[in-house]
């Protein structure tokens, strides 16, 4: 099989390189090309005939390679190495072993990754995690150097619990599928995964590919309870509100507005967002790991 392997060289740690990755796909019986994720050549590698593509990154790299791949009849797989790795966990890729995940793709199952698609101000943008206003988009938006890897997901925590402190609740009215939504938030995020920003799960019935949206709300008389929540998310559900929908429209009027880890400033004047799926969605290829099933089946 023709694989292209796409290699952020900056993801985590480094680790590990794109020639140990590329003999990891040899000795697994690939034919594997090679593009960067930073090449100016990326295009034209991700336009060439191949049978699978491998992403080796962060959600950063991959959502930026799914939203531009031109060909998603192409199944893709991912290895995470990136800090948070939300898309690889909400698809039930977990592991972080590459050699394991690449040994694995030729009986992995198939898997829907549906993509979002955000229409404002900005034109058309292309999403995989969700669309954000309020407390997770001034979290994400914070400036400042990157924390020690080690560090990143519990400072990440933090900076988001600062944040949800820091936000003044506003009132938003969105229409969920024509059904109104009109409360004092202190944030909106429009969720395709349910997983997001510091590996936190805030929306954990959203499923990648159901091809549904998750509205997931946080009211300002639960801000409590989500710093409470915040200090051990892994554990129960968020203190928040959830309505499932096919379509969700607004009027932003203020604040800031994330999509994925892009933050756009507040509008000058208030402007209608249109939040949907596109009808075709990418096809991933979810390696079976013998020990994370058996970790997956003594958990129940």
């Amino acid at each position: 099989m023709r694989a292209l392997l796409v290699h952020n060289p900056t993801a985590g740690d480094g680790e590990p390189s794109a020639e140990a990755l590329l003999a990891a796909l040899e000795r697994a019986g690939f034919s594997p090309a090679y593009c960067s994720s930073k090449a100016d050549e990326l295009d034209e590698a991700l336009s060439a005939s191949a049978d699978i593509i491998l992403i080796a990154g962060g959600d950063g790299t991959v959502a930026r390679l799914a939203r531009r791949l031109p060909d998603r009849s192409v199944p893709i797989s991912i290895l995470p190495i990136g800090t948070a790795n939300n898309i690889a966990r909400c698809l039930g890729i977990e592991s972080r072993d590459a050699e394991a995940l690449v040994a694995g793709l030729a009986e992995a199952s198939m898997k829907r990754l549906d993509i979002g698609r955000a229409v404002g101000p900005w034109g058309i943008t292309r999403f995989i995690e969700g669309v954000g206003f309020g407390a997770l988009a001034k979290a994400i938006d914070a400036d400042g150097p990157k924390p020690p890897l080690p560090e990143r997901i519990e400072k990440g925590r933090e900076g988001f619990a600062r944040a949800l402190i820091e936000t003044k609740p506003e009132r938003y009215v969105v229409a969920a599928d024509g059904e109104e939504i009109d409360a004092e938030c202190v944030f909106v995020e429009v969720l395709n995964i349910g997983m997001t920003g510091p590996r936190v799960m805030i929306g954990p019935s959203a499923r990648p590919g159901d091809q549904l949206l998750d509205v997931v709300y946080l009211t300002a008389d639960r801000m409590n309870e989500m710093l409470d929540w915040l200090k051990a998310p892994d554990h129960r559900p968020p203190p928040v509100e959830v309505r499932k929908a096919r379509e969700v429209t607004m009027t932003w009027e203020s604040g800031r507005l994330r999509i994925d880890d892009e933050v756009f400033a507040e509008p000058a004047t208030p402007c209608a967002i249109t939040i949907g799926l596109e009808p075709e969605g990418l096809r991933v290829r979810v390696p079976d790991i013998p020990e994370l099933s058996q970790k997956r089946a003594a958990a129940g």
